[in-house]
């Protein structure tokens, strides 16, 4: 079989685009981990968003005032599963890149969007983040605040 080149999903949408690889032998939550105990949730919580700051500052990723961030899993096995399974592990890494500065926020004036690819498999389960600075401009419109009046129900 020939070998794998998988180029980051966010070169296709802009030519300014940073990376950061979680460690293979990082421990990652999933959204199937709701019988964890709390403190365990708590540890690995830490751990990866821990991982995800240090990684971002050593990359010395500028701070962005919005951005849309791919995250891919690089499964270990070739099994069927879900990428977005493991979303509690992307929000802990997210937070992270907020710890490091490079987004001021993760909520939605900030996060445009989170979207999750499954990536070429590798020798150990890995999650890659690939942060894509989005200009002001570009970004999605800002959602109305204003509440409109219901509308009556049919009889």
């Amino acid at each position: 079989m020939a070998a794998s080149h998988f180029t980051a999903p966010c070169r296709s949408i802009s030519p300014v685009c940073f990376t950061i690889e979680l460690p293979p032998a990082l421990v990652l939550l999933t959204a199937n981990d709701r019988a964890a105990h709390w403190g365990r949730r708590a540890a690995v919580t830490g751990g990866i968003r821990v991982a995800a700051a240090t990684l971002a500052r050593a990359a010395r990723i500028p701070p962005s005032e919005q951005a849309w961030i791919t995250v891919v899993l690089h499964p270990h096995n070739r099994r069927r599963l879900d990428p977005h399974n493991w979303g509690p592990s992307a929000k802990a890494a997210i937070d992270g890149l907020v710890d490091a500065a490079v987004l001021p926020d993760d909520d939605w004036r900030h996060l445009i969007a989170v979207t999750f690819l499954l990536g070429p498999t590798r020798p150990a389960r890995q999650l890659a983040l690939h942060i894509t600075p989005v200009a002001a401009h570009d970004a999605a419109p800002t959602p109305s605040r204003t509440r409109k009046a219901p509308s009556p129900c049919p009889a």
